[in-house]
């Protein structure tokens, strides 16, 4: 949905003609963004948040040329999700919505047990025990890849290579001087 668009369903839905609806539209959006230029944050109960976020200076790197650029601090604008616009989204069936509740309703249940109703009491209650659980695994894979990242980066302002992998499967014991079962006489 477009501006116009907009605007020809607060008409409708109004019963003003579509100059009036015009007219609204426009106004409410000036407003928004007149406040949120002065630093004022602007709340709508169950819509969201419009209000502005200061972002510091950093170094930056053109991914073409691979060129360092140096990016000034900025104030930007920002939009926070009300839990009524987030609800009403996760109840029509959005993509998003559909996903996050699969794995909920799997996790909750038991092996032979029926899953959980979407909508129902115990799928609400197992839906935020399944987020939980995706978002520590989230973290502990991003942890983990953080980790790796900063061993490789010290390796690398120590003068030498990151450090090597432990060796797996058959050639562990080769590598590591031990023997096998075949080497032993």
């Amino acid at each position: 949905m477009n501006k116009t668009e907009l605007v020809q369903a607060v008409a409708t839905r109004t019963g003003a003609s579509p100059a009036e609806a015009r007219k609204h539209v426009e106004a409410v959006l000036d407003e928004i963004v007149t406040q949120v230029a002065d630093g004022d944050r602007v709340s709508l109960v169950g819509f969201g948040t419009f209000d502005s976020a200061t972002r510091a200076a950093r170094t930056a790197r053109n991914p073409q040329t691979g060129a360092t650029i140096d990016v000034p601090a900025a104030v930007v604008p920002r939009f926070r999700i009300g839990a009524g616009f987030k609800s009403r989204v996760a109840e029509n069936g959005s993509p998003a919505s559909a996903t996050a509740a699969a794995p909920a309703a799997k996790s909750g249940a038991k092996s032979g047990a029926p899953a959980a109703k979407p909508g129902t009491k115990a799928a609400k209650e197992s839906a935020p025990k399944a987020d939980k659980r995706a978002d520590k695994k989230a973290d502990k894979k991003a942890d983990k890849k953080a980790d790796k990242k900063a061993d490789k980066k010290a390796a690398a302002k120590a003068g030498g290579k990151a450090p090597a992998k432990p060796a797996k499967g058959k050639d562990a014991k080769a590598r590591s001087g031990k023997k096998g079962k075949k080497g032993k006489k």
